[in-house]
Formats: structure tokens, sequence, C-alpha cells
């Protein structure tokens, strides 16, 4: 006898540490994290993200090229200053007036100010200029891009952050259950009116419990330590959840199925650039006229300066560079044939990925229907469950059986709730229609109630 009560008070006190043991590395854990709401989130993340940073200081550097592309349709003003050292004395300046020699010296000291004004180029200069702005548009489409995965990503980092919470507490919800049961049955296991084997069930089922709940906390730490990566923390920062949210569910909008998206827009670019790269190739057969004008002073070693000027016109005409300019154009149609293909192949890719998000929304909707009609049934009958339990009519084993199925259903409700989010958020986000603006009509949806 005294070595069963032994025994009894030893599996009371190992279930007791097992619970105060998780218990304490929870409290660890939460003391941890601090939190974040969405809309800091997005300002720091947009802010000082290093990928976004890094489109948008391309899309500075673009924007630069188009100022220097520019820059050719005007004049040129340069200035050369020489000094040269002959073997032999030379002019100083040219010869004027025939008889009249100008002085000589070995040692030739030079200015010159020069300007050159282009006057037909073929239309290279405006072929440059307008693969310039192409390649700056498709610059700006690509920190565009950039800006909707991170606010896509932080969106869906939020709604997985309250799925967490969710799951975690009907887990809590289980737990704080099972050990009420576990008191009570220790009570009676005392007083000898329950057999150990239903307190061990219990401890096995609160323990597997409690496994579930560490692993939502490895979750959140996890979750906090990529959120905390894009928002440029060094410390993990968790998603601060808003309480009492009224907002109505959001139905996506289908005509955005006939809309251009930014990888349409960036793919419509780069045809542009190519297209002018192309006009470039085939107008570098055509000459090339420009005019300038020259003041020059010209000096010995005396430093005795004598300046004149001169003005002209000049015609550059390609004649032969080795099939190089053939083989320009050559590659330039393929490079735009391979653009135009690209802009084809990113309008299906543009609506199939919409259409898949969609499906996606509709297929988690009508499942999360049915399994909230699924909860609604098994919640009725694990009541009737419990009451022939305190009949005496069922086993503790077959009644947390039940119970343990009620909660892997209300799991997956949750879980397809958020995937409806999820999917909605994917859907704008791949239009080209989701902003730090909107962001939070799409991930602060109304929730499940929860059972």
């Amino acid at each position: 006898m005294i070595h069963l009560i032994r025994k009894k008070a030893t599996m009371l006190l190992g279930v007791g540490a097992v619970v105060a043991v998780l218990l304490g590395m929870t409290d660890f854990a939460a003391a941890q994290m601090s939190t974040i709401s969405l809309q800091e989130a997005l300002d720091a993340a947009l802010k000082r993200n290093p990928s976004v940073d890094a489109m948008r200081q391309q899309r500075r550097a673009a924007e630069a090229r188009v100022r220097e592309a520019t820059g050719g349709f005007l004049p040129q003003i340069s200035m050369l200053a020489s000094y040269t050292r002959y073997q032999e004395p030379n002019i100083i300046i040219p010869i004027h007036k025939v008889g009249v020699f100008p002085p000589l010296d070995d040692q030739i000291y030079e200015a010159r100010l020069q300007m050159q004004v282009p006057l037909f180029s073929g239309g290279r200069t405006l072929a440059n200029r307008r693969a310039a702005k192409a390649g700056m548009q498709e610059s700006r489409v690509q920190e565009n891009l950039a800006e909707l995965s991170l606010i896509e990503r932080i969106g869906q980092m939020f709604i997985q952050a309250q799925e967490l919470n969710d799951r975690a507490r009907l887990i809590a919800a289980r737990i704080a259950s099972l050990r009420r049961r576990h008191h009570e049955l220790s009570l009676l296991l005392q007083e000898g009116r329950v057999s150990p084997a239903d307190l061990a069930i219990v401890t096995s089922s609160l323990q597997s419990a409690r496994v579930d709940s560490l692993e939502m906390d490895s979750k959140k730490q996890e979750l906090a330590l990529r959120l905390a990566q894009l928002v440029g923390s060094r410390q993990p920062v968790y998603p601060e959840m808003l309480q009492g949210t009224t907002a109505a569910a959001v139905v996506p909008d289908t005509s955005l199925l006939r809309q251009s998206g930014p990888q349409i827009r960036q793919a419509r670019a780069r045809m542009e650039k190519a297209r002018a790269m192309k006009s470039l190739a085939v107008r570098s057969f055509l000459p090339e006229i420009s005019g300038f004008a020259v003041y020059n002073y010209r000096s010995g070693a005396d430093m005795d300066f004598i300046g004149e000027w001169a003005a002209g016109v000049t015609i550059k005409l390609p004649l032969f560079e080795g099939g190089r300019r053939i083989a320009r154009v050559k590659a330039a149609q393929a490079s735009l044939r391979a653009a135009e293909n690209g802009l084809q192949s990113a309008r299906d890719a543009h609506v199939t990925e919409l259409r898949v998000a969609l499906q996606q929304w509709q297929a988690a909707r009508e499942r999360r229907r049915l399994i909230a009609a699924a909860v609604a049934s098994k919640t009725t009958s694990v009541r009737a469950y419990q009451e022939m339990y305190d009949a005496g009519r069922l086993s503790l084993s077959d009644l947390l059986f039940q119970e343990t199925e009620l909660l892997q259903l209300q799991m997956q409700e949750k879980s397809l709730a958020y995937q409806e989010r999820l999917a909605v958020l994917h859907y704008y986000a791949t239009a080209g229609e989701l902003n730090a603006a909107n962001v939070h009509r799409f991930v602060m949806m109304t929730e499940p109630q929860n059972r």
C-alpha cells in the first residue's frame, strides 16, 4: 500500500515538474520578444530593407542615364592645354601670308577652347534616349515589384501570426481543460475511485498538448526573426495584433484580370528598350554631321601667346568596320523578338497567376464553410460524449480521442480562414494593387469566431 502511494506521488510530482518546465520555457520565450504594428513594420521595411533600397538606387541610376542621353542633343564645350617639345624648331602659329613666316620654337604651349554642336546624328541620339527612358521605366517597375514583394511578405507574416495566435489559444484552452481534469483525477486517485491508467491517459494527452504549445512558440520565434530581418531590427519583433477587428471580408475584384500588372509593364519596357536598340543599330549606317568652333592660344618658350579662332562643319560617314554593324543589327533584331515573346509570356503568366489565386481563395472559402459545419456537429457530439462519460457509459480514452478530433477540426477551420486571406493578399499583389495604404484591408479581414 505504501509502495502504491509513493508511486502515485512520484507520478504527480513528475507531471507537475514537466508542466512547470514547459510553462517556464514559454514565459522565457515570450519575455524575449517585442511587438511591432503593421504600419510600423511597413514603414521600417520600405525605408531600411536593402533589396528595396538596391532597386531604388538602380532606378536613380537609370534616371541619370536618361539625363546623360538627353545631353547628346546639347553642344559640348571643352578646354585643352598642352605642351610640346620638338626635336627641331616648329612654327608656333600657321602661315597666314605668303612670304611671311611665323616665329619658330622647339617648345610650344597651347590652350584651346572648343565647342562642338551636333547637327545630324542619323537619329542615333534620339534612339539612345529612347533606350535610356525604357531602361528607366523598367527600373521603376523593378522597384515597384520589390516593394510589392516586401509588402506581401510582411502582410503574410501578420496573417501567419494571427493564425499562430489562434492555434495557440485553442491549444491553451485544451491544456487548461486537461489540467483541470488531471487535478480532478489526482484527487480521485488518492481516494481510490479511479485507476492510475486514467491518470496516465490524461497525463499523456497533457504532455502532447504542451508539445504542440511549444511548437507554436518555436514558430512564433522563427516568424519574429524573419520579420526582424525585413524591418531591419537587430532584435526579434513579433506582429502586434489588433483586438476586436470588425473589418468586412474582402471579395477579390475579378476586373483586375483585364488589367496590366507590374510583370507585364516590366516586359513591355524591355521590349521598348530592345526596339530602341534595334533602331540605334540600324542608324549606325547613316552619316554624322556636327559643327565646331575653336579658339586657340599658342606660344613659344617666351610665353607670348597669340590667339585665333576657327569654325567649321565635320561629316563622318562610316564605310567599313569589318561587319560589326551588320552583326549588331542582327543581334538587336533577335533581342527584339525575344522581348516580344517575353511580353506575351508575361501576359499569360500574369492572367494564370491571378486565376490560380482566385481559385485558391474560392477553394479555401468553400472548404472552410464545410469544416465550419463539421466543427458545429463535432461540438455537439463531444458534448454528448461528455455526458456519456459522466454517466460512466464511455471510457476516458474515447472521450479524449473525440476532444482531440474536435481540436483538429477547429485548427483546420482557422487555417482555411487564413488561407483565404493569403490568397486575396497574393491576388492583389500580383495585380499590382497592393500598397502600404491598403494592405491593412487584406490583412485584418473578419476572423471566424473562436469556438
